[in-house]
């Protein structure tokens, strides 16, 4: 992502401003502390970004890839995963059985999904030995 780093540089300049502020107005250790491990936690963030990925600082539109890349429109195993894992947290709380039942839903769709994904990187191969 282009400029990805940029708005979490800001935030953390925008959190050590508030800081020396609070420091000023309150005095209180535990408030400076907190917002002390904010900004660290904002500023090592934002550099470990930039070292990972150095066109994270650079303003402007990321680069136009000319590589295919396979979009589904719908995933009928992304779907049933969310709600076989809605079904089995649900069963944790009101009943054993949702559990099972989530549990059997979430093998299908994990066995649908692996499909798809083959699906995907077949139908990739092809349009690249097209070209």
């Amino acid at each position: 992502m282009r400029g990805g780093a940029i708005p979490l540089f800001s935030w953390g300049t925008l959190l050590l401003v508030l800081l020396i502020i609070n420091l000023i107005w309150a005095g209180s250790q535990i408030q400076s502390e907190m917002f002390a491990f904010a900004v660290t936690a904002v500023y090592a963030t934002a550099l470990a970004l930039s070292v990972a990925r150095p066109e994270s600082l650079r303003r402007g539109p990321p680069v136009r890839e000319s590589a295919p890349e396979a979009v589904p429109r719908t995933s009928l195993a992304a779907m049933a995963l969310g709600i076989s894992m809605g079904a089995m947290m649900f069963g944790v709380v009101f009943g054993k059985f949702l559990v099972f039942i989530g549990g059997g839903v979430w093998l299908l769709a994990a066995g649908r999904l692996v499909v798809e994904v083959r699906a995907q990187r077949r139908s990739l191969r092809g349009e690249e030995e097209e070209r």
